[in-house]
């Protein structure tokens, strides 16, 4: 038997597709760059303002893990091989993207250099415009814990239950508390202004966890209806 195969699955399947979708967005950017330039004088950073898109695209792709539990439990596979093997797809995605990301900053700030344009990135983020170890960490934080986010929020939703109220709640929680660690959509009053890798790494971590528990507590005996033909 295929060891870890739900999360075979989803790495060989869905990440190649999640990858070609970052490298869309990248284009469209490069585009509106080159739109932007021939219009304007261009001041702030593409990556940057693109980069704020990808929080909620991952939390939206991460609903979709609903419709992947119901495939895995037709199929024969159990919950608990789901919340075990989903997470470790979750935390390899967004290594790979981040990756992708923090790639497409340092080509951004070679084509930046080269036609002297000021490159600003936004004020509350944790890393500044050169700091791509910084950059790699924060983004890898904000799409795992956003993936992880949207797959108990869709999972809840699956359930249709009372554990749809719970879970939007833990989910504006942990948006909240995600925002100060690794600067995106972060608030004034939670902002932590960090400037330690390894604190925002370690801080990333029980966030990731408490949506992982979030995620086993909705899909541990959630049913999953089928449709048998008359």
């Amino acid at each position: 038997m295929t060891r870890f195969p739900i999360a075979r699955y989803l790495l060989l399947n869905h990440t190649p597709f999640l990858a070609m979708c970052l490298g869309g967005l990248a284009l469209f950017g490069a585009v509106a760059l080159g739109v932007t330039a021939a219009l304007t004088t261009v001041t702030l950073s593409v990556a940057d303002i693109g980069g704020q898109i990808l929080h909620w695209l991952a939390f939206g792709y991460g609903f979709s893990a609903a419709g992947v539990l119901s495939t895995m439990i037709v199929h024969g596979r159990t919950r608990r091989e789901f919340i075990t093997q989903h997470a470790v797809f979750q935390v390899i995605t967004a290594g790979l993207l981040a990756l992708l990301v923090t790639g497409v900053y340092a080509a951004e700030a070679g084509v930046y250099r080269l036609a002297g344009w000021e490159r600003r990135l936004q004020e509350h983020h944790v890393f500044g415009a050169g700091d791509y170890p910084m950059i790699f960490v924060a983004y890898w934080s904000m799409l795992a814990i956003a993936l992880m986010i949207g797959a108990f929020v869709g999972v809840a939703f699956l359930r249709g239950d009372a554990a749809i109220l719970w879970a939007l709640l833990a989910a504006v929680v942990l948006v909240l508390a995600a925002g100060g660690v690794n600067g995106f959509f972060s608030l004034g009053f939670n902002r932590l202004d960090l400037e330690s890798l390894p604190l925002t790494a370690g801080l990333s971590v029980p966030l990731f966890v408490a949506g992982w528990a979030a995620l086993w507590l909705a899909a541990r005996d959630v049913a999953v209806r089928t449709k048998v033909p008359a």
